[in-house]
């Protein structure tokens, strides 16, 4: 990393209020994860180092939130929350089994939407160089009008149209196992931000979009960027497709603010995806990350999927002490107990795939980037 990055004024926005509350007794989405992740970063000695701080989040305004919502989706949300009967909510997508209804649902998702807020004003203001609010960034399938995949409030639309507003140009990467297409369609006709999402590919897992053909209108032609990626691809593999994309496009996009969302849906323990990634090959997109940022100056960072409570809570902690340039131990504290059967925070690699599989995902991979050259490349002059 260059000078500016030996010990950058690094934030976590974060406060046990956004662990505290149930989606439904069966959901896979457990907010109980960042309580685990916040108390493995304590034990680890992380939330003691000289340049960590952790600001208490705020609460987006119904007007923030309006920015980037419909008046009529986001007041039902709000009725719902106070215990109100919305018999049209199903138009909205809520009350489904991804997102179910729930006492108090506004004021969790509002204070998640303003962790990410507090995040992105923190960094445009210089007060940090790296902010990181974990709670955000779960939310990026939330339409504007329309709850979907475990998302009410996009927190990354709502921060980047502020930042966008404000005269910034935001590069947005999403390195969850699931496109980002919430906020791809926030931002798909603008110039100002360019998203770039890899992920594994619609063809075999929700929400079904993210192909490469998807590259922006208007203005935002050529602003969007996918890259969708075989089941059971591996860190080798996953990372061959980011550092021949990634890099040379947010280089030569130029962005006032790099954001990323850094979901770890990616494990190969996660239960609901399919891709093979270890804590270590995550932790190595993040540093790959942190060295585009700074470049940049600024870095917002939120979080994402991740259903293996020990992969969230290693990869998070990881991911901090690598914003922060701090080395973490091999091992996993002993005085860190809430989680059982985590002794290291690296993995040890999955099982070896046959040769005739890696040759498909070799061959599904290639292909993916062949027409990101031929689609997104000539837009950028690479």
């Amino acid at each position: 990393m260059t000078q500016y990055w030996i010990q950058p004024k690094t934030a976590l926005v974060y406060d046990d209020e956004l662990s505290q509350y149930q989606l439904s007794p069966e959901h896979p989405l457990r907010p109980i994860r960042l309580q685990h992740m916040h108390e493995l970063m304590r034990a680890s000695g992380l939330l003691s180092v000289e340049n960590v701080f952790s600001p208490a989040p705020r609460t987006a305004s119904k007007r923030e939130i309006e920015t980037s919502h419909d008046h009529d989706y986001v007041s039902i949300v709000e009725a719902i929350s106070n215990g109100g009967i919305a018999p049209g909510m199903g138009e909205f997508g809520l009350g489904t089994s991804d997102n179910p209804i729930r006492s108090g649902i506004y004021e969790t998702t509002a204070l998640c939407v303003g962790s990410t807020l507090t995040a992105s004003e923190l960094v445009t203001s210089g007060k940090a160089d790296v902010a990181f609010a974990p709670a955000g960034g779960v939310h990026h399938h939330a339409m504007p009008r329309r709850a979907a995949g475990f998302g009410i409030f996009n927190d990354a639309v709502i921060a980047m149209k502020a930042m966008v507003a404000a005269g910034l140009r935001v590069a947005y990467i999403d390195i969850d196992c699931h496109h980002g297409d919430g906020v791809q369609m926030g931002h798909y006709d603008s110039d100002q931000v360019l998203t770039i999402s890899i992920h594994e590919s619609g063809q075999w897992l929700f929400p079904g979009t993210g192909y490469v053909q998807e590259i922006g209108v208007g203005d935002g032609t050529g602003y969007s960027a996918n890259i969708p990626l075989a089941p059971y691809t591996q860190d080798d593999q996953w990372h061959a497709a980011f550092d021949e994309v990634v890099p040379p496009l947010v280089r030569a996009f130029k962005p006032d603010v790099l954001f990323t969302q850094l979901g770890i849906d990616t494990h190969f323990q996660d239960p609901l995806t399919h891709l093979s990634l270890t804590t270590q090959g995550f932790n190595l997109a993040v540093k790959k990350l942190g060295t585009l940022a700074a470049d940049i100056g600024k870095w917002v960072a939120v979080g994402g999927g991740g259903y293996d409570l020990s992969a969230v809570a290693r990869s998070w902690t990881m991911a901090l002490a690598s914003m922060a340039n701090f080395e973490l131990p091999d091992d996993v504290p002993a005085e860190f107990t809430s989680l059982s059967n985590m002794t290291t925070f690296a993995d040890m690699p999955p099982t070896p795939i046959e040769q005739r599989y890696l040759d498909e995902i070799q061959s599904h991979n290639t292909q993916t980037l062949n027409d990101i050259r031929s689609l997104i490349f000539p837009k950028f002059g690479i």
